[in-house]
């Protein structure tokens, strides 16, 4: 390249570096900014979330109806009270459905507000004979009895128990 052409175009980028506004002047005025819209995302809804509910004595999850179980699944439980202890027995006597029986839960809501849930041979299949016993009041409590059986949950009792009267 010519000296002539290195000198035209070393003036060329000064002219375009100072139209740029890359100098800067300490006298001079701060810049202006332009303020970026304030992008505000729109509330969104949080997905719902599963917890275990507090059960109280007004608050009673256990409503609906008694469910059937087929009869091939078919099973006997026995549920008693005791009058001089107030202690309520929930005995699983077998049955034909004997083999399909999973897991055996009792949830129990005492007239003084009271709730125990209990699971029959700590949540393994229950074996005939095998008994849930709680703690009742003196008056009567109400016994909701749930059996899984081949994979399904029944509610197959629901019931208010005394201690029975001699």
């Amino acid at each position: 390249m010519k000296p002539v052409s290195v000198f035209i175009l070393a003036i060329a980028v000064l002219f375009c570096v100072l139209v740029a506004g890359c100098t800067s002047d300490s006298g001079a005025a701060p810049a202006t900014t332009v303020p970026t819209p304030d992008l505000t995302l729109p509330p969104t809804t949080a997905p719902p979330t599963t917890s275990v509910p507090v059960v109280t004595a007004t608050a009673n999850p256990d409503k609906g109806p008694i469910q059937v179980m087929p009869e091939p699944q078919q099973v006997t439980l026995l549920l008693t009270k005791d009058r001089p202890t107030s202690k309520i027995s929930l005995l699983y006597q077998g049955g034909p459905g004997e083999m399909f029986t999973q897991k055996i839960t009792m949830h129990m809501y005492g007239t003084d507000g009271t709730y125990v849930e209990s699971v029959m041979n700590d949540g393994k299949k229950p074996i005939p004979g095998n008994e849930i016993i709680v703690q009742g009041t003196r008056d009567g409590d109400r016994c909701v009895v749930y059996i899984q059986s081949a994979g399904t949950t029944y509610k197959v009792m629901d019931e208010q128990v005394f201690a029975a009267r001699i």
